[in-house]
């Protein structure tokens, strides 16, 4: 059976992508956003997969299908998804929404609330075209958490949420730079795949998918790192990683080492930035993260049932 064409815009936020589906997926019937999500990887997962990987997407592409929200004062729910699964929030996807609803006309400049898995965040599009996150409550569950990669090297590390699950510790003796994107990976993947062997989660048993290597920014007073973030997969984060800031903050302020009001800027790979701040709150910190957003395009995608690749390049 063909599947129904699927409208959508494309994004990128500080280099990495966000495709935001419009218009055209199953219907995932009423509920939250993370009960509707429940049914789209039930019932719809092949087709998650055939949006955002090869041949119609590609590996670093991120999804974010914007829903009608069951909660009054918010403007959209949204899902957000990758190569392998979805998402609980994403910082920069959720920028990216926002840039895609004002190229459609539904925002302009102000405030705007999302309804996503992990919970209600606040939205502000600036005029100067730049966005802001005000993320869900984000907090460090563990710290000085030792991991024994194969090889036996033993790695520190702090595990925090901030709307995904972090274990965030230092680069090892390399520059966080574009050039060294294989090495950081393979040396990510070791550390996730160490995780999971010796049953390292979140405070509930969650798995921890998101790894963040980090080293001081220099020649700057600007208190902040530069970061290498892989994300679910193998991909790493062509953007500063906004849930890996705003968990990396929370980090910082349990050292005292960053207080309410302080500004933090995180540094991704290629070089461009999110800056962040946060407010105190019981039992963690909430974060803002600030960025800024690029329309790239628009169009349809389109599943004929003849096509091998229609549910993705696995």
């Amino acid at each position: 059976m063909s599947l129904s064409p699927i409208h959508y815009i494309d994004t990128h936020t500080a280099g990495e992508p966000t495709r935001v589906i419009t218009g055209g997926f199953p219907d995932l019937g009423i509920g939250s956003a993370s009960q509707r999500c429940a049914v789209m990887l039930s019932d719809h997962d092949s087709l998650r997969a055939g949006i955002v990987r090869e041949p119609r997407g590609h590996e670093a592409m991120v999804g974010a299908l914007l829903l009608e929200s069951s909660l009054a004062d918010c403007e959209a729910a949204v899902i957000f998804f990758n190569n392998v699964g979805v998402l609980g929030m994403c910082g920069h996807g959720a920028m990216g929404v926002i840039e895609a609803l004002r190229h459609a006309g539904r925002v302009d400049v102000g405030k705007c609330k999302l309804e996503t898995n992990a919970g209600v965040v606040e939205m502000q599009l600036h005029d100067d075209g730049e966005i802001s996150l005000e993320n869900v409550r984000s907090y460090r569950s563990a710290s000085n958490c030792s991991v024994t990669l194969e090889g036996g090297d033993e790695v520190i590390g702090d595990i925090a949420w901030g709307g995904n699950w972090f274990f965030i510790t230092e680069s090892p003796g390399m520059t966080v730079e574009f050039t060294n994107v294989d090495a950081l990976t393979d040396h990510a993947c070791r550390i996730r795949d160490a995780l999971r062997e010796q049953g390292v989660t979140g405070p509930d048993g969650e798995e921890i998918d998101h790894i963040d290597l980090h080293q001081p920014l220099s020649g700057t007073e600007a208190a902040g790192t530069r970061s290498f973030v892989l994300c679910p997969g193998k991909q790493w984060d062509r953007s500063p990683c906004g849930t890996g800031t705003s968990a990396t903050m929370a980090c910082q302020h349990q050292r005292g080492q960053l207080d309410e009001g302080d500004r933090w800027t995180q540094v991704g790979v290629l070089g461009t930035s999110f800056v962040g701040s946060f407010r105190v709150v019981d039992g963690g910190i909430i974060p803002t993260i600030r960025g800024r957003s690029s329309m790239c395009g628009e169009g349809t995608l389109y599943f004929p049932p003849d096509d091998p690749f229609r549910h993705g390049i696995d």
